[in-house]
């Protein structure tokens, strides 16, 4: 079989499993609705941002702006992160579906792409771009669709701090203190060399777990 042929039936089964996702779960209707409000913010909100390489990830600061939602009577919340030059770098929306923030829909993007994540509870589905990307198991294990391998983790060093490792090598700590401030927050340090496809692994972690800090 040519490599064409399977590349298109692959393409066909991600296109399948998309199409049918959310007909294929409990409160798929509501998954459905509340990521095409994720999604609609994120689009719209990818003109302000800047575009920056893999290398200028690690200007990310803490601050953010243009923050909405997050009352008692509004489970969503949504905003830019800023870089520490005070650019806008990140665009973010989170909308909790239960009290205990166990299940919801959260998404990030940058000015090329956006991320989707589906939070339940005992796993969450991650997509690029409305393609499915992979699976993030409990113990904060990232998996892409049909490996078994795992291609990048994370764990908490302590309640704010958390060790992002590739192939089993440490290679950032995340620190989540997202707040509005006029002063620079530094929140991200890169360390080591991975190839494209580990930085990717790791700009996935990064913005699940910045993403995560937002439902608190």
């Amino acid at each position: 079989m040519s490599i064409i042929i399977i590349g298109l039936l692959a393409f066909l089964g991600y296109a399948l499993y998309t199409k049918g996702y959310f007909s294929l779960q409990p409160d798929g209707k509501l998954y459905e609705k509340n990521s095409g409000l994720v999604d609609k913010f994120l689009e719209q909100s990818q003109k302000d941002l800047v575009k920056f390489e893999d290398d200028e990830l690690a200007l990310l600061s803490g601050n953010r702006k243009k923050v909405k939602g997050g009352s008692f009577f509004d489970s969503s919340l949504e905003g830019l992160l800023l870089s520490i030059y005070h650019e806008p770098f990140l665009a973010y929306k989170v909308i909790n579906h239960s009290e205990k923030n166990k299940t919801g829909v959260m998404g990030v993007a940058t000015a090329s792409n956006v991320f989707r994540f589906i939070l339940k509870k005992d796993h969450t589905d991650v997509f690029l771009d409305k393609r499915p990307l992979g699976t993030i198991q409990v113990g904060g294990k990232l998996f892409y669709p049909g490996s078994k391998t795992e291609i990048a983790t994370f764990e908490m060093k302590d309640e704010t701090e958390y060790l992002i490792r590739v192939g089993g090598s440490p290679c950032a700590e995340l620190k989540i203190e997202i707040q509005e401030n006029s002063l620079p927050q530094r929140i991200l340090e890169v360390f080591g060399s991975q190839e494209p496809s580990g930085r990717f692994a790791m700009r996935v972690l990064i913005f699940y777990l910045i993403g995560l800090s937002m439902r608190k």
